[in-house]
């Protein structure tokens, strides 16, 4: 067989096992964008709603309250004593985002957690499975 063939027949396989990674990934960001916009919305006030976005082509997605109104953040992590319960066990990225939230005062809502919640719950089941998807061997 010439050098030719052998180099355009492992082109092809190259960019198929790409293709078929990118396809596999991009349905993996929206069934994880999808089932956590399903569980925040359920776990959330019917007055806050949950929206879904995604980019990049569907690698990447958000899901969050719709708007910028404050008062989902407090829905969420509450203030006072609820908001240092809720926080506590919480990574630091998170607790950053619900300082920016924090009032002089102590505040006694209670927070009811919808997102960030859910969020850490559904993670580590889809890091494993994107592990799974990456560490797969392919056969041409």
């Amino acid at each position: 067989m010439a050098k030719g063939a052998i180099i355009n027949t492992i082109g092809k396989d190259l960019e198929k096992y790409r293709n078929d990674i990118v396809k596999k990934a991009k349905d993996l960001v929206g069934e994880y964008a999808s089932e956590l916009e399903d569980k925040a919305t359920r776990g959330a006030p019917n007055f806050i709603r949950i929206q879904k976005e995604a980019f990049n082509g569907g690698l990447k997605a958000e899901v969050g309250p719709e708007g910028n109104d404050p008062l989902a953040a407090y829905i969420e992590f509450g203030t006072g004593l609820s908001a240092k319960e809720i926080l506590a066990p919480y990574p630091q990225w998170i607790k950053d985002i619900a300082w920016k939230y924090k009032r002089p005062e102590d505040g006694t809502l209670k927070g009811k957690p919808y997102l960030y919640n859910n969020y850490l719950a559904l993670m580590p089941g889809y890091q494993k499975r994107f592990k799974e998807l990456v560490d797969k061997k392919y056969k041409s």
